[in-house]
């Protein structure tokens, strides 16, 4: 016994002797996690993932000098961020042109509708020996086919006729806005008492806000008309919202105090109504913001 004992315990002593003499290799399981490398459409994929998020939350956005800062962590450019900026507002821009053409279109539809629906419905009372509804639906068919197809295949063609009728509808003073950027805007509160108008231009390197509110009722009672100067470098993001009737011009500050107490103004962010004739001069005000 005493010497299976002794056998076992000098067997367990070079064991260990070995083991140190041979350590064993580390495990894979050993190595960092973190070894991989991204490629540069990785990192944008995951840098838009993780603030998808926090894209409608503007306390979370950044200005200018910060995403300048971020892009130089990860080897982009200052240059490249101008272009990339500036690639990124022409693409909004389009958007916006096509999202504003389908809803003119939409219109379009609904007006086929109406108008049809009437038409038959008024054929069918009055007697139906003649069908002459029908000549409506396929004439008023023809127009919206037509539509249809320009918007599908040449946008840019529908929307230079969509503006030259306009222009032709509103007369010479539409003419005149379109060439202005002085633009007109109207803001109400959210209880719909009082309203407030106004016109928002630029003046060398600010722009420049006068407003008058009164109430919406009767208009009698109205406050004098006050003005509100803004630095350009202080806006940092602008663009137009269009409705169905009319269209939001959106102003982004850097800070939440850039517009003050001024109508449509809330964390930062300055709202406007703008009717359809001064489409064209909101939309000269925002390329003298871009210069």
């Amino acid at each position: 016994m005493a010497e299976s004992a002794a056998s076992e315990s000098s067997t367990e002593a070079s064991a260990e002797s070995s083991n140190e003499l041979h350590p064993e290799p580390p495990s894979e399981q050993a190595k960092p996690e973190n070894s991989r490398r991204y490629s540069s459409d990785e990192v944008a994929d995951i840098i838009r993932l993780s603030l998808q998020d926090e894209n409608r939350n503007s306390e979370n956005s950044i200005d200018h000098e910060e995403l300048i800062s971020i892009g130089k962590e990860v080897g982009v450019s200052q240059a490249q961020i101008d272009r990339a900026v500036g690639l990124l507002e022409d693409e909004h821009q389009t958007k916006d042109k096509e999202r504003r053409l389908w809803l003119r279109f939409k219109g379009h539809c609904f007006t086929f509708a109406f108008i049809n629906l009437v038409c038959v419905s008024i054929n069918v009372f009055t007697g139906t020996e003649s069908f002459w509804a029908g000549y409506v639906l396929f004439g008023t068919g023809l127009f919206l086919l037509g539509h249809y197809a320009g918007l599908r295949y040449a946008p840019d063609f529908v929307e230079m006729a969509i503006e030259r009728t306009r222009l032709h509808a509103f007369g010479q003073t539409a003419i005149l806005v379109a060439k202005d950027a002085n633009v007109s805007f109207t803001v109400s509160d959210p209880s719909g008492l009082m309203e407030s108008n106004g016109l928002v231009y630029i003046k060398g390197q600010q722009l420049h806000l006068e407003y008058q509110t009164s109430d919406s009722v009767l208009g009698l009672l109205k406050t004098n008309i006050k003005s509100l100067k803004v630095d350009l470098a202080d806006i940092s993001h602008a663009f137009l919202e269009h409705k169905f009737w009319s269209s939001e011009l959106v102003l982004q500050g850097n800070s939440m105090l850039i517009f003050g107490s001024a109508p449509g103004s809330s964390s930062g962010t300055l709202r406007l109504k703008i009717s359809k004739e001064y489409h064209n001069a909101a939309l000269n005000l925002l390329s003298q913001l871009k210069q």
